[in-house]
C-alpha cells in the first residue's frame, strides 16, 4: 500500500505540499487513485483537540478542499496536457490520468520526485545514492535542457558536467557558434580568467531564439537547480565570468537568464523577489510543458541537446517507482 511508504503531511503544510502528497499517492497507488479522506483523516489525527462542533469541522475540511481545489487549478491550467492528475467533481479523489511512462506526462514525474528526493516532509522510504546522483548529474540536465529550448523557442545545447559528449566547453560553443547563436568563441580558454580543470564554466544550458536572418533575437544563458538551494543558482550571475572566459566575440542581440527548477514555488512574495537576481525562473508549472516543446522542437530538426535521452528520463522514473514499492 502507498500509504505505509509514505508519512502524513503536517497541520501546517501548504496546500501545495498536501497536493503533492496527493499526487505521490496517486502514483505509488495500483489504481492511480488517492482520496482526500484518506488525507482528512490523517491530519484530524494530529489533532490535539477534537472538534465537539461537527459544523466547526466540516467547515475546515471545506475551507482545505477549496485550497487544495485552488492549487490544483493552478497546475492544471498552467501545464494543461503535461499535468499527468485529474481531480473527481465531487473533489474527493485525484486521479492519475497518464501514467509515468507517458513521454509527455514523465516531465512532470520527475519534477515531482525531484522535488522530494531529500528533506521530503512526507517521503518515508530511503531513496538511494544512485537514484539521487542520476537525478542531478544526467537526467534533470536532460529536462532542462528541452526545456530552454521550449523556453527560446529554438535551438538548446548542453554544457552541464558530466557531459555525455566527450566534447569540450569550447566545442560545445563552436557547435553552438556554427548554428548561429551569435557569438565566436574563443580558440582557448582564457588563460588568466578560466580554471584548467573548469568541466562546465559555471553554467548548464545555452538556447537562443533564432530569426529569419542572424544573430539570433535572444541568447539564454541556462542554470539547472534540482535542490533546495535554487536561490544561489543564478544563470544571471555567471554569465559574465562564463563570457570573459569562453567568448570571443558577442553574444550578438538580447541577452536572457533562467534558472530551472523543479519546485513548485507557490510562496508569490519570493517568487517575486527572485527574479531580481535570477532574471527568471521556470518552475514546475512550466517546465513540463516547455520541455516537451523542445521535444516538439527537435521532431521538426531543430538542434536540440538531449532529445534522444528521453528514454533515459522514462527509465528514472520507473526506476524511482520500483524502487519506492520495494
Amino acid at each position: 500500500m502507498p500509504l505505509e511508504r509514505l508519512l502524513t503531511p503536517s497541520l501546517a503544510a501548504s496546500s501545495s505540499e498536501k497536493l503533492d502528497w496527493l499526487e505521490f499517492v496517486a502514483f505509488l497507488s495500483p489504481n492511480g487513485v488517492a482520496r482526500l479522506d484518506v488525507l482528512f483523516g490523517a491530519l484530524d489525527q494530529q489533532e490535539e483537540e477534537k472538534f465537539e462542533d461537527f459544523g466547526e469541522e466540516d467547515r475546515r475540511k471545506e475551507v482545505m478542499v477549496e485550497e487544495l481545489e485552488n492549487e490544483f487549478d493552478c497546475r492544471s491550467t498552467a501545464l494543461d496536457e503535461e499535468y499527468p492528475f485529474l481531480l473527481s467533481d465531487d473533489a474527493e479523489e485525484l486521479l492519475l490520468m497518464r501514467s509515468w511512462d507517458d513521454d509527455r506526462a514523465v516531465f512532470y514525474f520527475v519534477c515531482l520526485l525531484a522535488s522530494h528526493l531529500v528533506n521530503s516532509p512526507f517521503v518515508g522510504f530511503t531513496i538511494s545514492d544512485e537514484i539521487i546522483q542520476k537525478l542531478r548529474n544526467e537526467v534533470f540536465q536532460i529536462v532542462s535542457t528541452l526545456a530552454m529550448a521550449g523556453v527560446s523557442i529554438g535551438p538548446s545545447v548542453s554544457i552541464g558536467w558530466p557531459r555525455k559528449s566527450d566534447e569540450t566547453i569550447l566545442e560545445v560553443l563552436q557547435r553552438a557558434s556554427a548554428a548561429n547563436a551569435g557569438f565566436n568563441p574563443r580558440v582557448a580558454a582564457h588563460p588568466n580568467l578560466a580554471n584548467p580543470h573548469d568541466k562546465d564554466g559555471g553554467m548548464d544550458v545555452i538556447s537562443w531564439r533564432s530569426a529569419h536572418r542572424p544573430p539570433p533575437l535572444n541568447l539564454y544563458f541556462g542554470q539547472v537547480a534540482s535542490g533546495a538551494d535554487w536561490k544561489g543558482k543564478s544563470a544571471a550571475s555567471k554569465a559574465k565570468s562564463f563570457k570573459a572566459k569562453y567568448f570571443d566575440v558577442g553574444p550578438l542581440g538580447n541577452e536572457d537568464f533562467t534558472t530551472l527548477t523543479p519546485l513548485r514555488i507557490s510562496d508569490e512574495p519570493l517568487w517575486n523577489r527572485e527574479h531580481a537576481d535570477h532574471g527568471s525562473i521556470v518552475d514546475r508549472t512550466m517546465l513540463p510543458t516547455f520541455a516537451h516543446q523542445g521535444m516538439q522542437l527537435a521532431a521538426q530538426g531543430v538542434m536540440v541537446d538531449e532529445a534522444d535521452n528521453i528514454a533515459v528520463v522514462l527509465e528514472w522514473v520507473a526506476d524511482y517507482r520500483v524502487a519506492a514499492l520495494s
